[in-house]
């Protein structure tokens, strides 16, 4: 959701996202305006880098991968306009022929092959790697067939080939800023913490998207994306705005409000290499010290629900009747008692940071969650930062707590990515250092079969061990909700909050 038009527009944002048939700077109309509000800058327009949720909306317009993510969860043709498994450690996909880059140059089997080949390459510096480790090779026979050869079967590989392509040879400091994809629209101009511009790329083998310009506006403070969207200076946002604004959006008539429950999924996560922390009665002791009801309740305005699992309701890989922390602030403090942290009169057991961004929401449920530990005795400092800031500084590894969220989860894999002990930065995304080798052999026996009961069984088993140990502690599935006005049209809600339908949607 964050793209932008040409700069001349940038002076007429404030009228051309209204609605009616107003000019706007070019000689164009409002009809042909998106305006999306972002909350961060993306970190690196790179596909084979960015891993933030803010890079990879961007990533949802500007690139297209083998294949696309469905709103059911399922996957459909995207690059690929089939494929095969002719044994279970063979892929073979073919490749669209009218499928062309942004420069114009046809989109070949070569270029998906050096895309992956690239990422691949252990003096590339990515934490996307550790999703094609079962790759053994890949084959590029001809122009339109790109064959995946594995070294064992994986069957959530497809979760990770979803990942945009780029034409061969390019450079990583250049497309981390400038980069040419595939996909319905093409980068104008980004301006880092400001705005991303998008224009229609008429030559998408997906079709001409329908609105030809779009702009994502970086706009960091809650309360000015209110203002903006409230203005008509944003027509459109996803997931931006505080949950306490959304009826007055619901009862305004200039607007339309969607909202599902989705797989955005919000964590505690653990420093487990810190000395306080790797204690696993202290990490009980946290999860029942956290009202998480409250928190939907009071924070979220009733738009999300307690989870015990990273998988969303609905999903076949999600596991029931997992072991739970009921809120308890008196067990709690009997945890603490029994780690041998006993509070001496008000003196505080022991002090933690907290590590969030500056975003408002944010902050605030990070001041919840202060004040729910102050009531079982522990003190936390709340350090906020830019989300560039807080992001980089957790995937170092320094940090004591931090809260973040999953934007949805397509495949049980992706327990892989961040719990798997192999996979801690910079390499991978288990930020906590988290280490079990029963999980390490379930997630390697979980994506070794394509055999979807036996994976099933698998990852309940992780969910389950997950639960015990308390690497993270999962708190809800948000809803998801989009406000856009009311001449905006088409828009379809993913799971995870995706833009994947932008070039299908209109504004009249």
């Amino acid at each position: 959701m964050r793209i932008h038009h040409l700069l001349a527009i940038g002076i007429a944002l404030a009228f051309v996202a209204c609605g009616g048939g107003e000019k706007k700077a070019g000689g164009g109309t409002a009809s042909d305006m998106l305006v999306i509000e972002l909350q961060s800058s993306p970190t690196n327009l790179d596909a084979r880098v960015g891993n933030d949720n803010v890079s990879g909306r961007v990533f949802d317009l500007i690139y297209s991968g083998l294949v696309k993510v469905t709103p059911d969860m399922n996957y459909a043709p995207d690059l690929a306009t089939k494929w095969e498994t002719p044994d279970d450690k063979t892929i073979v996909f073919h490749l669209n022929p009218n499928a062309k880059f942004h420069n114009g140059q046809p989109v070949k089997a070569a270029d998906v092959k050096w895309t992956y080949d690239s990422l691949m390459d252990p003096n590339f510096v990515t934490s996307k790697r550790s999703g094609y480790e079962a790759v053994d090779h890949i084959e590029a026979p001809d122009e339109h067939t790109v064959i995946f050869k594995l070294k064992e079967p994986n069957g959530g590989l497809f979760a990770n080939l979803t990942l945009g392509i780029l034409p061969t040879g390019a450079d990583t400091n250049t497309y981390k800023s400038k980069p040419i994809g595939c996909g319905p629209y093409k980068v104008v101009d980004f301006r880092p913490d400001d705005r991303v511009v998008l224009q229609a790329f008429d030559q998408w083998h997906g079709g001409p998207p329908k609105i030809k310009n779009v702009t994502m506006r970086i706009i960091p403070d809650s309360t000015t994306r209110i203002l903006e969207l409230r203005r008509g200076s944003v027509n459109f946002e996803v997931n931006n705005i505080p949950f306490e604004n959304v009826s007055e959006f619901d009862k305004n008539p200039d607007f339309k409000v969607v909202k599902e429950v989705g797989s955005v999924y919000q964590y505690l996560a653990f420093n487990l290499k810190d000395p306080i922390l790797k204690n696993l009665e202290v990490r009980q002791a946290i999860a029942h010290a956290i009202d998480r009801q409250k928190i939907c309740t009071d924070l979220l305005r009733g738009y999300a629900v307690p989870t015990d699992t990273m998988m969303a309701k609905g999903h076949w890989a999600r596991a029931e009747n997992l072991p739970t922390y009921p809120f308890d602030p008196n067990k709690a403090k009997q945890l603490l008692d029994e780690a041998g942290y006993k509070q001496n009169g008000a003196k505080p057991r022991f002090t933690l940071s907290f590590k969030t961004s500056t975003d408002s929401e944010a902050n605030l449920r990070a001041q919840m969650i202060q004040q729910m530990l102050k009531n079982v005795g522990i003190d936390v400092k709340i350090e906020s930062s830019e989300f560039g800031t807080f992001l980089d500084a957790i995937g170092k590894g320094n940090f004591q707590m931090y809260s973040l969220s999953r934007n949805g989860v397509q495949d049980p894999d992706f327990y892989y990515v961040i719990f798997n002990s192999q996979n801690v930065p910079p390499s991978g995304q288990n930020r906590g250092y988290y280490v079990n080798p029963k999980v390490d052999q379930l997630l390697v026996e979980g994506r070794s079969t394509f055999d979807k009961g036996k994976r099933k069984e698998m990852y309940g088993q992780v969910q389950t061990i997950l639960q015990q140990d308390l690497p993270y502690i999962s708190l809800y599935h948000q809803v998801n909700v989009a406000v856009m006005r009311k001449n905006v049209n088409g828009f379809v809600m993913y799971p995870a909050g995706f833009l994947l339908s932008v070039p299908q949607m209109t504004i009249q």
